[in-house]
C-alpha cells in the first residue's frame, strides 16, 4: 500500500478552482491550496501519512524530486514536465503526468522498464469420463503470464519528427489528440496561462495558428 502522499503546490486557491475539484473547501479561498487540501486529502485514508510542499517546482534541487517513489504532476510547462521525468528516470522512479483542458484531457506514463502479470483466460478441452460422448467439452484455464514494458520519456514522445516518412506513414492510424495536447503545452508555455473562454476570440485565434504551424 501507500505509506505517504506529499501534495506539493505554489498557488493560491481561486473560486474557479472550485469546480474541478473537491479537497479545497470554499471558504478557503486565497489560502495556499496545498495546504488548504490537507485535511480532506487525509480523511480519504487515515493510515496515510498526507503533507504539504509550498514552494514552486523551480525552487526545488532534483534531488527534492528524486526521493519519491512516483511522482504524478499536472499544470506545468512542458520544460517542467521534461525536467521531472528526467530526475525520475535518472533515479529509476515512476513519473505520470496529466491535464484537462475543459472536455479534452490526457495522461503520459513513464515506468521505466514496467514488469506485470496478465491473466489468461483458455480454454481447454477436457474428456469427463469414457463414456462421454460430449466432444467439444470444454474447461476455462486461467493462467498468469510475465510482460514487460520499455517506455520512453516525455521529452522523446514529445519531440517525435512526423516528417520523417516512417512516422508520416502512421499519421492516418494515429490519434489527432496527440498534436492538441502538443497545442496546449505550447499555449502554456509561451502565454504562462491555460485558454480563457474570458477570451475566447483571441485564444481561439491562437491555437488556431499554433495548428497550422504544428501540421504544415
Amino acid at each position: 500500500g501507500v505509506k505517504s502522499v506529499c501534495l506539493l503546490d505554489s498557488e493560491k486557491l481561486k473560486d474557479t478552482d472550485l469546480d474541478s475539484q473537491f479537497l479545497a473547501p470554499s471558504d478557503k479561498i486565497g489560502e495556499n491550496r496545498a495546504e488548504t487540501s490537507l485535511q480532506r486529502a487525509r480523511a480519504l485514508n487515515p493510515m496515510v501519512e498526507v503533507t504539504a510542499e509550498t514552494k514552486a517546482v523551480e525552487a526545488l534541487p532534483d534531488s527534492y524530486f528524486g526521493t519519491y517513489d512516483v511522482v504524478c504532476a499536472t499544470g506545468l510547462k512542458q520544460e517542467q514536465l521534461e525536467r521531472i521525468n528526467n530526475i525520475c528516470r535518472d533515479n529509476t522512479n515512476k513519473f505520470l503526468c496529466g491535464d484537462v483542458w475543459g472536455m479534452f484531457g490526457y495522461m503520459f506514463a513513464d515506468l521505466f522498464d514496467h514488469e506485470y502479470s496478465e491473466e489468461i483466460v483458455q480454454h481447454k478441452a477436457v474428456k469427463r469420463g469414457p463414456d462421454d460422448s460430449e466432444k467439444n467439452a470444454r474447461e476455462t484455464v486461467t493462467i498468469n503470464v510475465k510482460r514487460r514494458a520499455i517506455y520512453v520519456p516525455l521529452q522523446n514522445a514529445l519531440s517525435a519528427d512526423w516528417t520523417k516518412p516512417e512516422l508520416r506513414s502512421r499519421l492516418r492510424r494515429g490519434d489527432p489528440s496527440y498534436f492538441v495536447m502538443k497545442i496546449l503545452l505550447r499555449f502554456r508555455d509561451e502565454y504562462n496561462r491555460n485558454p480563457d473562454p474570458a477570451k475566447r476570440l483571441a485564444d481561439t485565434e491562437v491555437l488556431l495558428r499554433m495548428r497550422d504551424e504544428l501540421v504544415k
